[in-house]
């Protein structure tokens, strides 16, 4: 890309490089919030006592931070898709109000839309 050219965002989807290269980093976070959201749950049912305070900060992790974390990426990703390669349609909202409660459904989510794209 050379410096008068305007950056890949900028430019109409039919004018944009490869959409591979448009995917963003959303599978990777997706991830890593899913496995930190199982994580937690994990060492909430095993070592903290319910109605503790470590036990508190701990749910309040997962439910207030990280499910909805992973919600949004799921329907960022699927934005950046849509503009790129074709979204998933209104699918992608049912994806994200699951994650809300459960994340672990990105795998899901990301077998879908990869599934579509071969």
């Amino acid at each position: 890309m050379s410096e008068s050219s305007p950056p890949p965002s900028m430019l109409h989807p039919e004018d944009r490089p490869d959409p591979a290269d448009e995917t963003g980093p959303w599978a990777a976070l997706a991830l890593g919030g899913t496995l930190a959201w199982v994580a937690l749950v994990a060492v909430e049912s095993t070592y903290l006592a319910s109605g503790s305070s470590p036990w508190a900060l701990v749910r309040s992790a997962y439910t207030l931070i990280l499910a909805p974390g992973v919600a949004a990426v799921l329907l960022q990703d699927a934005r950046v898709r849509d503009a790129t390669v074709g979204g998933i349609g209104v699918v992608r909202w049912l994806y994200a109000a699951v994650a809300l409660g459960f994340p672990p459904v990105s795998v899901a989510y990301f077998t879908h839309q990869y599934s579509r794209r071969e």
